[in-house]
């Protein structure tokens, strides 16, 4: 009974997510926020974020953040440099102890946000421009089939969502 309840949160959050985009709600700040929401709330997580990287730049900026401190955003506690190459080769990436994997540049700041694992989940927007979804957590997380599925749905909801606001000119 209980997978059934997560089952239909799950259905009833992709679907209230694709509704706002194709009925254009919100602005991308809102649906954007909404999805990392989702993402935090939906599997139990601290927080979420949505990275962008844009064709030749090394530099991930997040456009979306739930659950984590301005901080903690502002620390960069992993490595953008080798996320951007992870990113661009489409892994995603499973981090479940932040004190021994050497992608970990700022140790201290993600404890004192209380975050020990990230899954972070690639998304290609366009040909320039890539996203990723990460998802933080207060200890070792190892994510259920259902979840990786949901995430990945609302990454690329979240690709749509920036697309059409490039394509609409409202980014």
């Amino acid at each position: 009974m209980q997978e059934n309840n997560r089952m239909d949160s799950y259905f009833y959050a992709l679907n209230r997510v694709i509704d706002v985009i194709y009925w254009k709600e919100e602005d991308l700040a809102d649906i954007l926020y909404f999805i990392v929401s989702l993402a935090t709330e939906l599997i139990a997580a601290k927080g979420s974020t949505i990275l962008v990287l844009e064709q030749g730049s090394f530099d991930l900026k997040a456009v979306s953040s739930y659950g984590l401190s301005q901080d903690y955003l502002e620390a960069g506690v992993i490595d953008s440099g080798k996320s951007a190459t992870e990113i661009m080769e489409g892994d995603t990436i499973i981090i479940n102890d932040f004190e021994n994997d050497p992608r970990i540049k700022d140790l201290e700041a993600a404890q004192k946000e209380g975050v020990n694992a990230v899954i972070g989940i690639p998304f290609s927007v366009n040909e320039t421009t890539y996203s990723i979804l990460r998802v933080y957590f207060p200890s070792k997380k190892v994510p259920t089939h259902e979840e990786m599925e949901m995430l990945n749905s609302l990454g690329k909801l979240s690709c749509i969502a920036i697309e059409h606001s490039v394509i609409s000119g409202s980014r």
